[in-house]
């Protein structure tokens, strides 16, 4: 895959496509290998044309190990990467190759370039960090709804009693969550046979 066939290179000005041609070179990695890993400041921005990488946070200081982020695939690039590139900050996730890749690293000089000299460039980076960011916010909402999951079936628990008297709303400002949230979960607890719903009571029927 040819540093041409990246679909927003196409709209670059003929200046800063050939800049990116002189100054980008290939790289290939192994399964296996950690492009980078939390904490670390990158040098310059991925491309990939084939293969497959992973980007995680460390997490066990909350039990769970790691946090699978997102995955990158041909055509896509990496949020963590983009902005530890850009800002010469640490990263704040770690990345290593799911599927043995190859690509084109570009170097933070020439990112730098890109986003003073290139209109293009900077609308295609928007456009990237804001639907990259979605996603990340979509997965923290997920991650969030788990713990809350954890977090009301201790609050029934902790009542002692089998029927509860209160409503959604109530478990939620508790809580300190959405009234859409707490209704989400007492839902899939009834539909597992863990409790029973009624207008404003919560009845345990199995723990």
């Amino acid at each position: 895959m040819k540093l041409e066939d990246y679909q927003f290179f196409q709209s670059l000005e003929p200046e800063s496509l050939e800049k990116v041609q002189k100054e980008a070179h290939k790289v290939a990695y192994p399964v296996g290998t950690f492009l980078y890993y939390q904490g670390d400041i990158n040098h310059g921005i991925l491309f990939l044309s084939k293969g497959c990488v992973k980007v995680f946070l460390h997490a066990d200081e909350i039990g769970k190990g790691e946090i699978t982020l997102y995955y990158i695939t041909p055509g896509e690039q990496c949020l963590v990467n983009t902005l530890s590139t850009v800002s010469q900050t640490p990263a704040t996730a770690t990345a290593i190759v799911d599927e043995s890749i190859e690509g084109w690293l570009i170097p933070t000089e020439t990112i730098r370039w890109l986003i003073d000299h290139s209109p293009a460039y900077r609308n295609f980076k928007l456009s990237f960090c804001a639907e990259r960011l979605s996603q990340i916010m979509h997965l923290v909402e997920e991650l969030r709804f788990k713990r809350m999951d954890q977090r009301l079936l201790n609050w029934l628990y902790v009542q002692g009693r089998d029927t509860i008297l209160t409503t959604h709303e109530q478990i939620a400002q508790i809580l300190g969550t959405s009234r859409e949230v707490i209704s989400r979960i007492l839902k899939n607890l009834e539909r597992e046979g863990i409790v029973t719903l009624g207008r404003g009571f919560i009845k345990i029927i199995s723990s």
